[in-house]
């Protein structure tokens, strides 16, 4: 990757909407090559997908919290299994520590919140935080 392909990603995370022509003109490169170098990015697995991010409030979701999540009682699977099929789960990390999992979740409201981590329990020990505010709820990593 050279800097020409660490451009083109910082644009496009910066607005992935842009076209190949923008991005074009802004690099100074040609249509055919801006779009052969994104191609390539995307063959790569470098560029995954492109994507909109949404605040969860502005579409509903009112709370969001992260849940830590340790002794499992079942095969690991089954509650890997049980928490992708929640739609509410937007991401889960398997991670080191004392913890074997930690899942960021985002819910209409408490109520909500509850019977996601009642039912959890049956399989698990959980340890959940509120998230208050986010000073930085998304920032896109810069290429080295």
């Amino acid at each position: 990757m050279d800097d020409l392909d660490k451009k083109i990603l910082e644009l496009l995370q910066d607005n992935s909407r842009l076209s190949i022509t923008e991005i074009s003109k802004t690099i100074n490169l040609s249509r055919p090559s801006v779009s052969e170098r994104m191609t390539r990015l995307i063959d790569e697995g470098i560029i995954e997908q492109f994507t909109t991010i949404i605040p969860p409030a502005k579409i509903g979701h009112g709370v969001s919290f992260f849940v830590e999540i340790s002794s499992i009682k079942v095969p690991v699977e089954k509650v890997v299994e049980l928490l992708k099929q929640n739609p509410h789960v937007t991401e889960i990390h398997c991670v080191t520590g004392t913890i074997n999992y930690v899942v960021k979740v985002s819910m209409p409201g408490i109520s909500m919140m509850n019977i996601f981590l009642t039912e959890l329990m049956k399989y698990c020990h959980v340890v959940t935080s509120v998230i208050l505010h986010s000073p930085i709820p998304h920032r896109n990593l810069k290429p080295l």
